[in-house]
């Protein structure tokens, strides 16, 4: 989401990026070289460095040169699951915490992107008052940055977000292989479908408004930024085939291995920031599906 973000910020202000430039997925090289070619695309005009989070001398460096008015930290390896434990921790826990350490003096706000994870297990639908109580990895990692944040930021915002979707991502998040397989560019024999969990949809343009406008609230409060409405994989494989007008084939299972979830509640992003979705699910799964066919079709299918 960093280059949507870069693209949605760059005609109103001077945006810098801080990346490692570094894939943690197995998606394969083809698909990815053409998604990060039309990363460059809404890149373009953006000053980016190179460099891991970890590196606390280098990232220093390039803050004090840059002298941000607001920085927003999306450094992460969002994958439930993830081999790497210590990686996955430290980019997590080391990376908010270099970035606090090298801000003491600047003083710029923090924008930290947590997730829905942070919560732990819940049922049906969860505010920003929920407690804490992270079961993975993953989520104890944001559970952490948010108390990191909460004590030695001065001007801060805290994003909660969930199950994002749409075109730039090569993560190979449920959302996106569903997507892929619905336009055969993978082999359809191996799609299941996992009933058993809840998830609120948010599709990338709608949360890289919602950074923008945490970005410029003068408070420092936490916001759920979310579709707002918990459905099934079956509902998003559903309403992806309505959208594409064929049927796909898929095995569907029952499995709870994960976080238990529900709706992530918007109303504080909706009553005190004027945000809410303009995307539905059926208007974000279109417009990736138009994004796909431009930048990574050959035949329109």
């Amino acid at each position: 989401m960093g280059s949507w973000l870069a693209d949605l910020l760059k005609s109103s202000c001077r945006v810098v990026s801080f990346d490692i430039q570094k894939q943690f997925s197995s998606y394969p090289a083809e698909k990815a070289a053409k998604i990060i070619k039309f990363r460059k695309k809404l890149l373009g005009g953006v000053k980016q460095y190179k460099g891991d989070i970890r590196n606390f001398s280098l990232f220093r460096q390039i803050l004090n040169k840059e002298k941000p008015d607001a920085i927003v930290c999306l450094s992460s390896i969002p994958i439930e699951g993830f081999e790497d434990e210590k990686l996955q921790l430290e980019t997590e826990v080391m990376g908010i915490s270099n970035i606090l350490r090298a801000n003491k003096e600047l003083d710029a706000k923090i924008v930290f992107m947590s997730s829905l994870f942070a919560i732990g297990h819940f049922d049906h639908a969860v505010t920003e008052n929920s407690h804490l109580a992270p079961i993975t990895n993953y989520g104890i990692g944001k559970a952490t940055g948010e108390h990191l944040v909460k004590a030695f930021a001065k001007k801060y915002g805290i994003i909660r977000t969930t199950s994002l979707y749409g075109f730039g991502d090569i993560i190979n998040r449920a959302p996106q292989i569903i997507i892929e397989h619905a336009l055969e560019l993978r082999d359809n024999r191996d799609l299941w479908i996992n009933k058993a969990p809840l998830l609120d949809f948010i599709y990338v343009k709608d949360l890289v408004e919602g950074v923008k406008k945490v970005m410029l609230h003068e408070k420092n409060e936490v916001f759920n930024i979310s579709g707002g409405k918990a459905l099934t994989l079956i509902d998003f494989v559903k309403t992806v085939e309505s959208c594409t007008g064929k049927k796909m084939d898929y095995e569907v299972r029952s499995v709870n291995d994960r976080t238990r979830r529900g709706t992530l509640v918007n109303d504080k992003a909706r009553l005190v920031l004027n945000w809410q979705p303009r995307y539905d699910l059926t208007s974000g799964i279109k417009d990736t599906l138009k994004l796909y066919r431009e930048h990574i079709l050959t035949k329109k299918i």
